[in-house]
């Protein structure tokens, strides 16, 4: 992670440098990314640069850290709901932020590709596993809050839910990401409603009874 200096930046500073190495990195990745460019792109020195981050990886996990803040406050957290149908609704909106947050700039696209193609071995890919797992608690404190309502089954373990679901939105998260370009409005405009479907079809007690989630 960034050394203390780069918090003392100014918030322009610390962004400027973080947005130039977020296009970077989107483009080619940790080991293709060129550090000068970074720099020059970002208006800093070499030096400079050395005395915010210990190296290349260092400044990458930091783009990646900044990039997971900015997608949860850009996505939020479910509205209130009191049944079935409306915890449904809720997680349709919340799938809805999210495709829109990850597709409306390119380098926030490109980055989140590099960021789920990377090595289990490597530091970002124990940074990307300590996300998922996070990510999972997440979702089962969400689960427990629909079954509260009666949205979620309560024949399997919370914990399974979470995971069978992560992995659904991971499959979905590399499907889209890899095919971004190509989709058209009014598939993209589908994509929360299919999502919230495929959701469903795991989750709901009835996995063949779609009228809870419209």
């Amino acid at each position: 992670m960034p050394l203390p200096r780069f918090a003392s930046l100014a918030p322009e500073r610390r962004a400027a440098i973080l947005g130039a190495a977020a296009e970077e990195f989107a483009r080619a990745g940790l080991e293709g990314a060129s550090y000068n460019r970074i720099i020059a792109r970002a208006g800093a020195s070499k030096g400079a640069m050395y005395y915010y981050f210990d190296n290349k990886e260092d400044l990458l996990l930091t783009v990646v850290a900044d990039l997971a803040e900015r997608s949860a406050a850009a996505i939020g957290e479910p509205g209130e709901f009191t049944d079935a149908a409306g915890f449904w609704r809720e997680l349709r909106a919340l799938c809805a932020r999210t495709v829109a947050f990850f597709l409306t700039d390119p380098v926030v696209a490109g980055l989140a590709k590099r960021v789920l193609a990377a090595s289990t071995e490597s530091a970002l890919g124990r940074a990307v596993a300590e996300h998922t797992r996070r990510l999972e608690r997440y979702t089962a404190d969400l689960l427990r809050a629909g079954q509260r309502v009666g949205a979620v089954r309560t024949d399997l373990p919370v914990e399974f839910l979470a995971h069978l679901l992560s992995g659904v939105g991971e499959a979905v998260d590399r499907w889209l990401l890899g095919r971004a370009e190509q989709l058209v409005p009014t598939e993209l405009a589908a994509l929360p409603d299919q999502c919230v479907d495929l959701f469903a079809r795991l989750a709901a007690p009835d996995p063949f009874t779609r009228s809870s989630t419209t």
